[in-house]
């Protein structure tokens, strides 16, 4: 990775990590989000994980109004940093730790490969 991947990739946790936080205790279940890119093709590779502790909080959120704001503040936020547009259908990622508990045992790094 390149010092400016780098950077990149500094300012997109940054943001992601702001997001994060806003979220975490005003809606129901949600826990944390992740990413993953590759500097070489960001527009491309970018997929953010957004993760819920149970399948029932998470198919609430997904039935909600809150899941477009939610989904638009971060479409408008990685705007900011030079990443847009994106495909909210195949860049966003919703999942829970029941799920990963049941098919990998919590082991997200395998989970997320």
């Amino acid at each position: 990775m390149t010092k400016t991947d780098k950077k990149r990739d500094k300012q997109l946790r940054d943001l992601l990590t702001e997001i994060c936080d806003d979220h975490c205790k005003a809606i129901a279940g949600f826990c944390w989000l992740t990413h993953k890119i590759d500097w070489k093709s960001p527009q491309k590779s970018l997929t953010l994980t957004l993760v819920f502790t149970t399948d029932d909080e998470l198919e609430a959120y997904l039935a909600s109004d809150t899941r477009a704001l939610v989904e638009d503040e971060l479409v408008k936020a990685l705007k900011v940093i030079g990443l847009s547009p994106i495909n909210k259908t195949k860049q966003l990622v919703y999942d829970s730790e029941q799920q990963c508990q049941i098919h990998h045992r919590g082991n997200w790094a395998k989970r997320l490969k």
